[in-house]
């Protein structure tokens, strides 16, 4: 009976869409964790970083980068 509904009459989901929601929800966890992973090592940082200065990446616009997160990091006040 591939026509199963439910007591409400309401039709059950397939097998398929099962799966494909499975799939998307995987999709999505994965792509938080990569954003995740990202702000957590910078790389996010160093990205807005280089739109905002309108630079191409580069060992010097990494060293600016770093130079700019040491000084805004030296500005905060210490706690403790």
């Amino acid at each position: 009976m591939s026509n199963r509904t439910r007591r409400d009459s309401s039709p059950l989901p397939s097998s398929r869409t099962q799966s494909s929601n499975i799939a998307a929800s995987v999709r999505n966890a994965v792509t938080l964790a990569l954003h995740a992973l990202r702000e957590i090592f910078d790389e996010s940082a160093y990205q807005r970083f280089l739109r905002r200065t309108m630079l191409p990446s580069s060992p010097a616009s990494y060293a600016a980068f770093l130079n700019e997160q040491q000084t805004l990091k030296a500005r905060r006040p210490r706690c403790c």
